[in-house]
């Protein structure tokens, strides 16, 4: 009887693990989608929309931001950014993006007092 038990347990645990595995699968296949349509200029607003979404994590986001910006989205660009430091307000990146796509000196301290290593200091000025 202890060993048929532990046969459906067992089954049962697999099931979730396959559950589990299947919708992680999808959820990396939404954030690459998302990512891709970033890469080739469709919808910026929409795609950086569906970054925020689907990607969880925030490199994925911050790559998404940089490349809206390099393609003269800004808008979308700033607004990700934005997204990110609302969602995960202890995570470095989006402070670091904020600061560097709207030139907020109070974002980029942000982002340096969180990770010093990472963040090079503010330049002088003279």
């Amino acid at each position: 009887m202890a060993l048929l038990v532990t046969r459906a347990l067992l089954i049962v645990l697999a099931a979730v693990c396959a559950v589990v595995a299947v919708t992680g699968l999808r959820s990396d296949q939404r954030c690459t989608e998302a990512g891709a349509a970033v890469r080739h200029g469709i919808s910026s607003a929409a795609a950086a929309t569906a970054v925020a979404d689907h990607c969880g994590d925030p490199r994925d986001r911050a790559v998404a931001a940089a490349l809206l910006a390099q393609n003269g989205r800004a808008a979308p660009a700033r607004q990700l950014a934005r997204r990110m430091v609302r969602d995960s307000p202890q995570d470095y990146l989006g402070w670091l993006a904020l600061g560097r796509l709207t030139g907020d000196e109070r974002a980029l301290a942000r982002a340096r007092a969180l990770n010093p290593r990472g963040v090079p200091p503010p330049a002088r000025r003279p």
